[in-house]
Formats: structure tokens, C-alpha cells, sequence
């Protein structure tokens, strides 16, 4: 069996940072550039340094990870790569085309995690609450130590709140390296230039760093949707990342969870079966609905809602409640912690139509 990857980038760049939190050993540890065991929350209402054990904070630069992919596939001489343009998929009776700005290519089986213009347009007219988590990230280096390289800076939020959940999120490299983002929940993008402002202000009047260059840019945008995408388009075309359903809709983190959702497809091929990704739990999918309709419809109400989670709650359950992995008897403790009229209005919301 051969197999092709095929991508319209050449995966040389450092172009993005994948960030994700876990117990034990994971596949790609040995990638990470950084773990981190503490972190820091930032706002009006809570401010605090804490631990995240049992887990920690892993980060992986994405040139370290292509590089580190790339390596590994060398191994194996049924593995070919093509850079081209993907412009439409196509079903059949005994496989799947994909057609490229080089030609088309025929499989039994494609896998794809290609938002083609017409998926994400069936996602925004399909019902729902439909949000994006875009952002923008410098890696600056100054001239002097301005970092604490053993602590992530989760949540910021001082920034304005302006009718959306907007706060930065820090990565130190080392005492004077660090990647600064600006990130939002919105529905809609911004100019560009207001993500450029609102990181100049930060760095400048949060951090107070004057002085500094700026090495690395990056940018992105994942959807944070109660749309069920498609697992599959046809018999031999299924759908994995966040084309897949992988993103998790109230926090848009995917590289764990498409690591889990890529092992159960194989578990499913050697079982013989259709190889389609899992679902999440029905009340995972509500406890999601119902943060991401607050977010919304009362975005401004984001940084409360989020210093309540975690001035309330260990670390530890909140990260294990956003992996999906608490019990009913945790998820009730978690629950006593929140604004129960603000949740209970957006669940009602959900229900009825009623307004909140």
C-alpha cells in the first residue's frame, strides 16, 4: 500500500506553535521546545500563579515538527509527499480523487483536513453558534530579561473587552524571548493593522518592554462551532482535524485531540471497520454549546467567566474537564463554581429562543 500526503506548503517555515497539556508521555514530547509546570492568569477579578500538576504545559514549534515528521517518514518508501494546491475532492465507486494544482490523484481512501470554501460555508449556513478564535503572534527578543522562563501566561485579559473574549497568551523561550499573542472570539475577523495596535500596546504597556525585535510572525483562525462537520463525504472520503470535527468548540485546541481522533481511526481500520472519528459525549457537546452561546451572545462577559472557572476550580479539573475525561460527580463540582444564572439563561437560550 502506498500512501500520499499532499499539501500546498512546503513545511519548511515556523509558521505556527502548537500548545497542548497532558499527564504522561505523549507521541510528539520528544518535538516540544518547551513544558512548562506552572502558569499565570491575569485579570480584574483574579490574578494568580499556579501549579498545573499532575499535568503540564507542552509546546511544539511547527518547523521543529515538520522537520521531526519529515525524519520519521524517510523511513518508509511507500510514502511520497506532493506540494500542490488541493481544489476538490471527489467520491467513486472503488476510491476517491483529489484534485491538485499538479493533476489529479486517485485513493482508496483519502483523508482529508482541508476546509474547502464550500465546507466552511455549509458549516456558517448550517445552524448553530459559529465563532473563530483568530489570532496573532510576535516572537520578540529584547535586550533585556523581561521573562520568567519557567511560567506560561495562559489568559491576559488586560486588554479591552469590546464585546468579545479577547486576551493575550505568552510562551517564554528564555529570559529574553518570548511568543506574545493576541487572541479573540469573535465572529468576525479584524483589520490587521488592530491585531499589530493591540500587540504594540501590550507589550509596551503591560509587559513595559520599549525595546524589542520582532524575529517570528504568526497567524490563524479555527473554528469554534457547534456544527457537526461531516465525518465523511461518500464511501471513501473522511474528514480528521478540525475539517473532522477535531477542535474543541469553547476552546479551538486541536493537536492533542486530533492525535486521539487519528488513533481511533486506526483502531478502526484493524478492526475492519469504517474508519470514521468519534464523536464527543452528548453532555461535553451541551457543556460546550453553552459556553460558546455565552460567548456569543454576551462576549464581553468572557473574562469573568473564565477568572470564575479558575479562581474556583484546581487546575487539574479544569483541565481534565476540558479533555472530556471528568465524571458526572466532578462535573457537578465544577458546576457550582460558575455564574449559574448567566449558564442556566444560555442553556435556556439553547432550548427556546429566549433571551438572556
Amino acid at each position: 500500500m502506498r500512501i500520499l500526503l499532499i499539501d500546498r506548503d512546503d513545511k519548511r517555515r515556523n509558521d505556527r506553535t502548537w500548545g497542548y497539556w497532558a499527564k504522561g508521555a505523549e507521541p510528539f514530547d520528544a518535538l516540544a521546545s518547551w513544558q512548562f509546570e506552572e502558569a499565570e492568569f491575569f485579570s480584574q477579578a483574579y490574578t494568580a500563579r499556579f501549579s498545573l500538576a499532575p499535568y503540564s504545559y507542552r509546546v511544539v514549534e511547527g518547523q521543529r515538527f515538520y522537520e521531526g515528521v519529515r525524519q520519521w517518514l524517510r523511513q518508509f518508501p511507500n510514502v511520497d509527499w506532493v506540494q500542490a494546491d488541493i481544489t476538490g475532492l471527489a467520491d467513486g465507486e472503488e476510491g476517491a480523487l483529489v484534485h491538485t494544482s499538479m493533476g489529479s490523484y486517485r485513493g482508496r481512501r483519502v483523508f482529508n483536513s482541508c476546509f474547502l470554501d464550500e465546507k466552511l460555508s455549509r458549516a456558517e449556513a448550517g445552524g448553530g453558534l459559529n465563532l473563530k478564535q483568530h489570532f496573532k503572534g510576535w516572537v520578540i527578543e529584547t535586550e533585556q530579561p523581561s521573562f520568567a522562563p519557567d511560567c506560561l501566561r495562559l489568559f491576559d485579559f488586560r486588554t479591552p473587552q469590546i464585546d468579545s473574549l479577547r486576551f493575550f497568551y505568552l510562551i517564554p523561550h528564555s529570559p529574553h524571548r518570548a511568543l506574545v499573542e493576541y487572541t479573540l472570539f469573535s465572529a468576525s475577523l479584524l483589520p490587521p493593522v488592530a491585531y499589530e495596535q493591540a500587540l504594540q500596546t501590550y507589550i509596551q504597556q503591560v509587559l513595559q518592554v520599549s525595546q524589542y525585535r520582532i524575529v517570528e510572525e504568526e497567524w490563524g483562525v479555527i473554528p469554534m462551532t457547534t456544527y457537526r462537520f461531516p465525518k465523511s463525504s461518500g464511501r471513501h472520503i473522511i474528514h480528521i482535524g478540525s475539517a473532522g470535527g477535531a477542535s474543541k468548540p469553547s476552546t479551538g485546541y486541536t493537536f492533542r485531540r486530533m492525535q486521539q481522533q487519528a488513533r481511533h481511526i486506526v483502531q478502526q481500520l484493524e478492526a475492519g471497520a469504517p474508519p470514521l472519528p468519534a464523536d464527543s459525549p452528548l453532555r461535553h457537546r451541551l457543556y460546550d454549546a453553552t459556553l460558546l452561546n455565552i460567548l456569543h451572545k454576551k462576549g464581553a462577559q468572557g473574562e469573568a467567566v473564565f477568572a470564575r472557572l479558575f479562581a474556583r476550580n484546581p487546575p487539574g479539573r479544569l483541565l481534565r474537564f476540558l479533555d472530556e475525561e471528568t465524571q458526572a460527580g466532578e462535573e457537578l463540582q465544577l458546576m457550582q463554581t460558575v455564574n449559574k444564572p448567566l449558564f442556566m439563561g444560555s442553556m435556556l437560550n439553547l432550548a427556546t429562543g429566549l433571551p438572556f
